[in-house]
């Protein structure tokens, strides 16, 4: 009887155990849906990022000065494309994944692009640099004038406006030079106007003209750099 007893205490004890509700497991709380601020924020630009991801070749880093996500394509970084992947994803709910893989192969194709104008850019400063080496003015001339005719194969490989400020920065070094030149007075340099106006933008525009760096009164020197006398007087 006691055996029993026991044996019964047992089954009820385990009929109790059993009966007992499964414990609750904590849910996730639902993600917000985005704030329409944040979705702003994915146009933010004139760059047609659709068809940029949907390129089958390389981008052209001139397309670089366009904009998106409020920012040339030029400075976005791992970061912006990492916060662009996820507004996409919750701002575009009903086809999130296409989303995603359009932000991700507009970073590749735009990244691709960044790499080649960086690599020309590294060049550039490299120029600039052989140029500080250069102990002449006639090394400094040959240089410069070398570098803008060079201009229009750059253009392939930087933006406009990369193209621009260094197109300036050749206009105002060949200034600084020919203002120490004997037989020369300095003078006021070229206008911003002037020498957006002289840059080639594809190599077909090459011509006599366009290979002379812009003066405001005419090619300097008025004879070859090479040349000891100046016909010229002081201006």
């Amino acid at each position: 009887m006691g055996m029993f007893a026991a044996w019964l205490g047992v089954v009820v004890i385990g009929m109790a155990v059993a009966q007992q509700p499964a414990p609750v497991r904590p849910q996730a709380p639902p993600i917000p849906p985005p704030s329409a601020a944040e979705c702003s924020r994915l146009p933010g630009g004139n760059a047609p990022v659709n068809k940029i991801a949907e390129l089958l070749q390389p981008l052209s880093p001139r397309s670089l000065d366009l904009t998106y996500f409020n920012k040339r394509l030029a400075d976005l970084t791992d970061d912006d494309f990492e916060r662009i992947a996820e507004l996409a994803t919750k701002c575009n709910r009903t086809q999130a994944r296409v989303a995603t893989e359009k932000a991700r192969r507009l970073r590749d194709v735009v990244r691709e692009s960044q790499t080649v104008r960086h690599q020309a850019l590294d060049k550039v400063d490299q120029g600039k640099s052989s140029l500080a080496k250069a102990q002449t003015s006639r090394e400094k001339v040959e240089w410069l004038h070398n570098a803008w005719a060079d201009l229009p194969l750059l253009s392939d490989t930087i933006t406009k406006t990369d193209l621009r400020e260094y197109a300036a920065w050749i206009a105002r070094s060949l200034q600084a030079v020919y203002d120490v030149a004997p037989g020369y007075g300095k003078r006021p340099p070229p206008t911003v106007a002037d020498v957006l106006a002289a840059v080639p933008q594809r190599i077909d525009q090459i011509t006599p003209i366009s290979r002379e760096t812009p003066d405001t009164k005419g090619p300097l020197p008025a004879r070859p750099w090479w040349a000891l006398k100046r016909e010229r007087e002081d201006e």
